[in-house]
């Protein structure tokens, strides 16, 4: 096995691995390792079918029903993001970290490209621990300890709605989480589904929100994955924030595995 960082400072190539047959121990051990060191891992031309897929997303958590999304005709765990007309939906063409609007968000997820455009739909990936490391230590040192309240919005509402749930409170979570395994501090507001922070004012949220929410623009915090079909990417959902391009207009269908959250500390 050969795990080669990207020339950015998140995200390694894994090669040399078939993800559709069972891992040695010590194979587990150095991918989950590299895994919290990168925080997202890519895998060329694996074409796993669905039970494969929860196999392989298993070596780095639980994975886990999601209700929020339809499930794959095979699996009760695999769901499907099909954009089978050309046209992307929901909000993933914003920067965020999944379902934050959860009381413990998913730890991480796996996705597979299963049918792709003939040109576009890359997905970025940016380090917020690197985020946090380039703030001044004064700003760190204000953001850190700070909370941050969180919701779906109306896209949840809906997706509750088709799932017969009730839907979810917003949630508090720390502006700055503690990666439960590196120690690591990474910024944990976005765009997306972050609604304020609760210490601060209308005024200061203002000023403050989306300048830690857009640290993910800056170029050299990103890698850019150009996906093939059979392509597998695994990312850290809690060091790791993402942007799907909505930049085609042909069928895009990937199916994706969620793992278990982990408390937000």
């Amino acid at each position: 096995m050969k795990i080669t960082p990207t020339n950015s400072l998140v995200g390694a190539y894994v090669e040399d691995v078939d993800l559709s047959t069972p891992i040695e121990s010590d194979a587990i051990d150095e991918l989950v390792s590299a895994w919290h060191k990168w925080g997202v891992l890519f895998f060329r031309n694996q074409n796993l079918n669905d039970e494969q897929q929860v196999a392989a997303a298993s070596i780095f958590g639980d994975p886990v029903p999601y209700d929020f999304a339809p499930t794959t005709e095979g699996s009760e765990i695999v769901h499907k993001i099909d954009n089978e007309d050309g046209k992307p939906k929901g909000g993933s063409s914003n920067w965020h970290t999944d379902a934050t609007w959860l009381k413990e968000p998913p730890r991480g997820s796996m996705l597979q490209a299963i049918k792709l455009p003939s040109s576009g739909g890359d997905t970025l990936f940016a380090s917020m621990s690197a985020a946090f490391d380039s703030l001044s230590p004064a700003t760190q040192n204000f953001v850190d300890g700070l909370t941050a309240l969180h919701h779906g919005g109306s896209k949840l509402n809906a997706a509750n709605r088709i799932a017969k749930k009730v839907p979810e409170d917003a949630v508090s979570h720390p502006v700055v989480r503690t990666h439960p395994v590196t120690g690591r501090k990474c910024i944990f507001v976005n765009r997306l589904f972050t609604q304020g922070i609760n210490e601060l004012n209308a005024q200061e949220n203002e000023a403050l929100l989306p300048m830690l929410c857009d640290l993910t623009l800056r170029p050299e915090l990103q890698f850019r994955f150009n996906w093939e079909e059979g392509d597998i990417a695994v990312w850290d959902n809690r060091s790791v924030q993402h942007y799907a391009t909505a930049d085609y207009s042909e069928a895009r269908v990937m199916h994706r595995v969620v793992l278990a959250g982990d408390p937000v500390e």
